[in-house]
């Protein structure tokens, strides 16, 4: 039907709208997807993903932070849905904690999202 998945009687067949491209959790999920992606290796998209994760393992110091922040604006305004505020990266055990204020376009309000680089297991993930 309507919401996901192929028409009927009253409604066309609409194939691959499942989800509108403004939902906020999508946005979320696209942009936490990027954050796990090294950069360039995504077939046909060079510029698409991160080097955040070579900063992850360089001892914590105030220049890798701020590095590491430049990283995930650099990620983050690759997509037009996203609008930043801020972001403050900390040091955590076994890895980088960010705290990234942004709002999503068009609902535009501001929420922190946080964001944990682990070292173990090498992914960036939603806490």
């Amino acid at each position: 039907g309507v919401d996901g998945g192929p028409g009927g009687t009253r409604q066309p067949i609409v194939w691959g709208k499942k989800y509108r491209l403004t939902d906020v959790q999508l946005v979320l999920q696209d942009f936490l997807n990027a954050l796990n992606i090294p950069l360039g290796s995504k077939v046909g998209q060079p510029g698409y993903g991160t080097k955040a994760w070579g900063f992850i393992f360089e001892p914590n110091t105030a220049d890798v932070q701020f590095q590491l922040e430049n990283e995930i604006f650099r990620v983050a305004s690759q997509d037009p849905r996203i609008i930043l505020n801020s972001i403050k990266a900390f040091p955590k055990e076994n890895g980088i904690l960010t705290e990234v204020e942004l709002a999503v376009n068009p609902f535009n309000q501001a929420q922190v999202v946080s964001v944990f680089f682990n070292r173990a297991t090498t992914t960036a993930t939603f806490i």
